[in-house]
């Protein structure tokens, strides 16, 4: 039995490949991921996988006290497993006028960050023009 069917058991959920998928997925990330990120990463190894079923599992999962749920300002809820959460967060709003200089903005705030020793996960980047962010796995 692995760990994710034992901490489903555990919990008192019924033990599904959905389930164990979705947990294994966010266990193994450090990042965390929004409900249709969930779904999009799953998909390719379970086609017949609806989103809504993704959200019924996360609910689930969340109510087990097995993942939690993080959101951000207007952002969508992200989801991770409890050990991620408890990294911290450091959101920062600023504007840029030249969209060119994003990667050597993000190189700058990396040699920045590394020097507190602190990792980049993730950034979002409004553009301005698009509601949706743009969001660079780092």
């Amino acid at each position: 039995m692995t760990q994710a069917q034992q901490r489903l058991k555990k919990a008192g959920l019924k033990v599904t490949q959905t389930r164990i998928a979705v947990l294994t997925l966010l266990e193994n990330q450090t990042e965390i991921f929004t409900v249709k990120q969930v779904y999009q990463k799953l998909y390719k190894n379970f086609n017949k996988l609806s989103l809504a079923t993704v959200y019924r599992v996360i609910k689930d999962l969340e109510a087990a006290g097995l993942i939690v749920q993080q959101q951000f300002y207007r952002g969508d809820a992200r989801y991770s497993a409890v050990d991620v959460a408890e990294s911290q967060v450091l959101q920062i709003k600023c504007v840029m006028e030249d969209h060119l200089n994003q990667a050597q903005f993000i190189d700058s705030l990396q040699d920045l960050l590394q020097t507190f020793n602190i990792h980049l996960l993730e950034i979002e980047f409004n553009t301005g023009n698009d509601p949706k962010l743009q969001t660079l796995g780092i």
